[in-house]
């Protein structure tokens, strides 16, 4: 793979092989694993059980559903996605997660994407999770709801931050703009880290009545 990941029409992301796809099938083979997972937090595990994190601290989502691990080579990916102006990218994680979920027994009322401050997308030009989020709508044909859930707190990023005080950072930093109408929805966000994140916006879900919230990302760190 070349570690320049330039990007060139009718070229793979990762080898530049020709291609007219994203990236190559062979490359595709080297971060988008059928891997054993948490079924509540998907990190990495032994079995399809529920890991000691989430028994012993039962977050207020249901389960996850990623497509990889947030680390070489699909990192370049999330991070052209974010930060280098490709939001197209959006249609093509779409629809490889669409298709990880089609024998799923599930029908989300509703989809919300993780929101940014409105400085910080005033910064980046988009809301990298409301695309990957509308780009799930079309395909699945659910509702996308980007208003109900506000970021009314200028965060620090929580890649930036230990891990210890990520979920200290988030505290607070969500609102509500009215009542869920739905009994079950669906948190959409581009990396989850240590899921501090999704699970603020899922205990004011819960709390609003919510019955079931489940997380629905592109990437998952491993720590």
């Amino acid at each position: 793979m070349d570690a320049n990941f330039r990007y060139l029409q009718g070229a793979c992301f990762f080898c530049l092989a020709k291609t007219n796809k994203t990236w190559c099938d062979h490359c595709e083979y080297n971060f988008i694993l059928d891997q054993t997972r948490c079924p509540i937090c998907a990190r990495n595990s032994s079995s399809r059980n529920p890991c000691g994190s989430c028994l012993k601290h039962q977050p207020f989502f249901t389960n996850t559903e990623v497509l990889f691990n947030y680390q070489y080579p699909g990192d370049h990916l999330i991070k052209a996605f974010k930060y280098n102006n490709r939001p197209e990218l959006a249609n093509i994680f779409a629809e490889k997660l669409t298709h990880k979920l089609k024998n799923a027994d599930f029908r989300p009322g509703m989809l919300i994407p993780v929101p940014l401050h409105k400085h910080r997308q005033r910064e980046r030009g988009y809301n990298q999770s409301l695309e990957f989020a509308s780009s799930l709508g079309k395909l699945l044909r659910i509702t996308v709801n980007s208003s109900l859930c506000r970021r009314i707190i200028d965060t620090q990023q929580q890649s930036s931050l230990p891990m210890n005080t990520r979920k200290n950072n988030v505290k607070g930093a969500f609102k509500l703009s009215h009542i869920n109408p739905f009994d079950y929805v669906v948190i959409v966000d581009d990396v989850i880290t240590t899921g501090s994140t999704v699970n603020e916006i899922a205990t004011l879900l819960k709390k609003s009545g919510c019955r079931r919230v489940d997380v629905w990302a592109i990437a998952r760190t491993q720590f």
